[in-house]
C-alpha cells in the first residue's frame, strides 16, 4: 500500500454505551466522526451484558457513516479501543458462545465476597496487580461454569471486546497486554499464572487465551467484504489495539512517569503512568500495561462519575423536565452554585452501585451524611458532585503516589467547568481539560498508524488542543481538606 502526505488514520473506541469513529489527519485534526448508540441487556438486576453480534454491526454502522462524510480510500490505517474487562467468549469457529458479559455485571458478587473473606482476592492481586471486582473475566467465568456448564464448555477463547471487533475487520483474532493483565496475568514475569486460575477454580480456562502482543503490532489486514461494505480500500492494515483507558492515556499523550489523568464519564478513572515496581502488599484498584511504553498504569476506576448527577436530577425529575441534557446539567449547576463549598456540611457517600475503587465493596451503599432542618436541595446537589469529586481524591490517595500538581482531565465531565473547578479545589491541584473528547479514539487511531508504519511511535505529533487550566482556590482547599476527613472516615464502614 503506497503512503503519502494526504494519508488519514481511523479510530473506533467501541464503548458500553457508544462506538465511535473518528478519521483523523497526520497532525490529529479530526477530518470525520461518528457515533452509533450500544445498548446494553440487564435481564436482571444487577446484570448487564450486551449483544456480541449486534455490537458488531453497531461498529460497523459507526465505520461506514464515518466513511460517508470523507474520502476514505485516504484512510491508510485503523486502530480499535474498547471497553475492558467481562466475558467475551467464541467458540472454535470464531462465532460467539452467548451474550458478553460486561465489565460492570454484578451476577458474581457473592464470589468476590467470599474470595475476599477467605484470601483469595489478596492472593491473586499479587500477580496481576489488582483487587478484582465481579465483571472481571475470572469471576465471570466461574459463575457461568457453576451456572451454565454448556456455555463455558462451547467456549474456545476467551477474549475482550476489541479483540472481537477485530477478528471481524481482519479474520485475525489477537490480543494485547493492556487487556491481558487483569486478572490472570503475572506483571512480573510477563506471562499468565497457573496459579491465579487455580486460586478461583477455573483452571480450564488458562488455555482459552491468546498469548498477548503490544498493542502496536498489525492484527492483519482488512477483509474484502469490510471494505466493500464501508467504502474502505482492500487491506488496510489492522492494530492489535488496546483497552479504551490505554488509549485514551496514548491520545493525551501521557508517558511520563508520575502523569495523572481522570476520565470522568459515566463512570470514573483515576490513572497514573508508574515505572513496574516489585509488589509491595496489598493492592487497590487496576494495574494495566501501558499501550507501547515498558511502564505500567496504575488505575482506579470507582462506580460512580456522571451518573450519580444523572441520578440526582432524575430523583428530582420535575426540576429538569422538558431540556436536553446540556439543559439539565446547566440547570444542575445553577442549583449547586447556590450552595457554598462544602455544601453547609452535607455529604455524599456515592456508592449508588457498590464500589470497586479504591475498594472493593459490592453491598457498599449510598447516603447523604450531615442533613438537619436547614438543609437545601442546593446542598444536596453540590454535595453530590462534590461526593464524586472526594471519591476521586480517594483513589489517588489510595495510589501510594506523590501528590499531583497538575492533573489532565478528559471525558464529558471535562465539558463542566463549575465541576473542574470544584475537582480542583478538592484534589489541591491544577486541573487541565480540553475542548476535545476524543482521546480515545486518537490514541487508537495512532495505535494503528504505528501498525501500518505511518507513525514511529504514538504521540509523536504535536496536537493543536484548545486547553484550560483550573487552579485551585486556597480558601475552599482548605474547606474540602476538613470535609474530606469525614468522607475517608464514612468510608470505612466498607472499606474496612
Amino acid at each position: 500500500m503506497a503512503y503519502g502526505n494526504d494519508d488519514l488514520y481511523l479510530g473506533i473506541d467501541v464503548g458500553t454505551t457508544s462506538i465511535k469513529a473518528a478519521v483523523y489527519t497526520p497532525d490529529g485534526q479530526i477530518e470525520a466522526v461518528a457515533a452509533v448508540n450500544n445498548a446494553t441487556i440487564s435481564s436482571r438486576p444487577g446484570w448487564s451484558s450486551q449483544s456480541m453480534e449486534l455490537t458488531w454491526q453497531n461498529a460497523l454502522l459507526a465505520v461506514k457513516t464515518v466513511c460517508e462524510q470523507t474520502d476514505p480510500k485516504r484512510i491508510k490505517s485503523i486502530g480499535v479501543c474498547a471497553q475492558g474487562d467481562g466475558l467475551w467468549l467464541l467458540d472454535e469457529n470464531f462465532k460467539p458462545v452467548r451474550n458478553a458479559i460486561l465489565w460492570n455485571d454484578q451476577r458474581a458478587n457473592t464470589y468476590i465476597s467470599d474470595w475476599m473473606d477467605d484470601g483469595t482476592c489478596d492472593r491473586i492481586s499479587r500477580y496481576s496487580r489488582t483487587a478484582i471486582w465481579a465483571g472481571t473475566s475470572g469471576a465471570a467465568y466461574r459463575w457461568l461454569k457453576d451456572h451454565e456448564p454448556d456455555s463455558a464448555a462451547r467456549a474456545k477463547y476467551a477474549i475482550h471486546c476489541k479483540d472481537w471487533i477485530n477478528v471481524n475487520l481482519t479474520g485475525n483474532l489477537t490480543a494485547d497486554f493492556s487487556d491481558a493483565t487483569i486478572p490472570f496475568f503475572d506483571l512480573e514475569t510477563g506471562a499468565f499464572e497457573p496459579k491465579a486460575f487455580q486460586l478461583l477454580g477455573v483452571d480450564e480456562m488458562q488455555e482459552k487465551f491468546l498469548a498477548p502482543d503490544k498493542s502496536t503490532k498489525l492484527n492483519g489486514k482488512l477483509l474484502d467484504p469490510v471494505a466493500n461494505n464501508t467504502g474502505l480500500a482492500a487491506h488496510v492494515p489492522v492494530s492489535v489495539g488496546s483497552l479504551d483507558v490505554a488509549a485514551m492515556a496514548c491520545g493525551m499523550g501521557l508517558e511520563e512517569t508520575g502523569d495523572v489523568f481522570i476520565i470522568l464519564g459515566t463512570t470514573a478513572v483515576v490513572g497514573v503512568v508508574i515505572d513496574p515496581e516489585p509488589f509491595s502488599g496489598k493492592i487497590v484498584g487496576a494495574t494495566i500495561a501501558h499501550p507501547y511504553l515498558d511502564k505500567w498504569l496504575r488505575v482506579l476506576a470507582p462506580l460512580s462519575g456522571a451518573s450519580a448527577l444523572d441520578w440526582f436530577t432524575s430523583m428530582n425529575s420535575p426540576l429538569f423536565d422538558g431540556v436536553d441534557a446540556a439543559g439539565i446539567s446547566r440547570q444542575l449547576v445553577a442549583l449547586a452554585s447556590k450552595s457554598p463549598a462544602g455544601s453547609n456540611g452535607t455529604l455524599f457517600l456515592p456508592f449508588l452501585e457498590g464500589e470497586r475503587a479504591p475498594f472493593v465493596a459490592p453491598d457498599a451503599k449510598a447516603s447523604f451524611v450531615g442533613l438537619n432542618s436547614k438543609t437545601t436541595l442546593a446542598d444536596m446537589a453540590r454535595s453530590v458532585m462534590e461526593g464524586v469529586a472526594f471519591s476521586l481524591r480517594h483513589c489517588f490517595a489510595s495510589t501510594g503516589q506523590p501528590h499531583p500538581k497538575k492533573v489532565f482531565l478528559t471525558g464529558g465531565g471535562a465539558k463542566n467547568q463549575f465541576w473542574c473547578q470544584m475537582i480542583a479545589n478538592i484534589l489541591g491541584a491544577t486541573v487541565v481539560t480540553s475542548q476535545e473528547s476524543d482521546h480515545g479514539t486518537w490514541g487508537a487511531a495512532q495505535l494503528g498508524a504505528v501498525a501500518a508504519g505511518l507513525l514511529k511511535k504514538p504521540a509523536q505529533t504535536n496536537r493543536n488542543e484548545t486547553l484550560r487550566t483550573f487552579a485551585p482556590d486556597p480558601q475552599s482547599v482548605q474547606i474540602y481538606d476538613q470535609l474530606y476527613r469525614i468522607y475517608e472516615a464514612q468510608t470505612k464502614i466498607y472499606a474496612g
